[in-house]
């Protein structure tokens, strides 16, 4: 390889590594964590809704107490726009998770397919609970420069998280909460899931998110707990 090749491919590779890497910051700020006051944390749950478990871990959140940041997929909040209704009416926050979640394939989207992306989760999450989002979450983390670019001009803050049990694919509950209770600290932001898994019965993410909840607890944790306004 020549010198010239050898810039050529390096250069490519400076563009392509920050893209594939979870909350990378090359091309923009992510929100990984917050200011906290005390032994806080700030919940979030991706993917939704669902109406297999969704109904469900409204019920946990609201018998514990505490709101969450529900990272949505727009075509998701098309399908089920009253569960959205119903997290915005309980005062969680609704945000932009894309339309269809590309996972294998946003990290390379260019410009155009990034704005698509963006704009329509974002006006289905508005016709559902009449507030637009003012975060983004980009599939599995991963955003090029595009990515960033399109979150910039839709006027949303890019978010990511510190803290995840690995449960978008098949899992043991037990090992979820141990493995978000191993990274945990004041001020983390934790990342769940709320889609419907192969063999997961109606309900089992409410099971996993009740744990949580009351392990971190126990372990002297609070859970943020600013909420938006209700919407009618």
């Amino acid at each position: 390889m020549n010198r010239r090749d050898y810039w050529k491919a390096l250069a490519g590779w400076m563009l392509v590594l920050p893209g594939v890497t979870r909350n990378c910051e090359w091309f923009g700020g992510v929100e990984k964590s917050f200011v906290a006051e005390g032994r806080e944390v700030r919940l979030t749950i991706d993917d939704g809704p669902d109406p297999r478990q969704t109904p469900h871990i409204l019920e946990a959140l609201a018998a514990a107490g505490v709101t969450a940041t529900f990272f949505v997929i727009g075509r998701k909040a098309e399908a089920h726009p009253h569960l959205c209704r119903q997290m915005a009416t309980a005062g969680h926050s609704v945000q932009n998770h894309t339309h269809t979640h590309p996972s294998a394939t946003f990290w390379a989207s260019g410009l155009e397919r990034a704005r698509e992306q963006i704009r329509r989760c974002s006006a289905a999450i508005e016709d559902a609970t009449g507030k637009p989002p003012g975060e983004f979450r980009a599939p599995v983390g991963m955003a090029n420069p595009f990515v960033h670019m399109a979150a910039r001009e839709a006027g949303l803050r890019m978010c990511g998280w510190s803290a995840t049990g690995h449960d978008g694919i098949c899992h043991d509950p037990a090992r979820v909460v141990e493995r978000i209770r191993r990274q945990v600290f004041p001020g983390a932001i934790l990342l769940l899931h709320e889609s419907h898994l192969p063999a997961m019965a109606h309900g089992e993410r409410a099971c996993t998110l009740s744990t949580l909840l009351n392990t971190l607890r126990d372990d002297g944790y609070h859970f943020e707990n600013k909420r938006d306004a209700p919407t009618g």
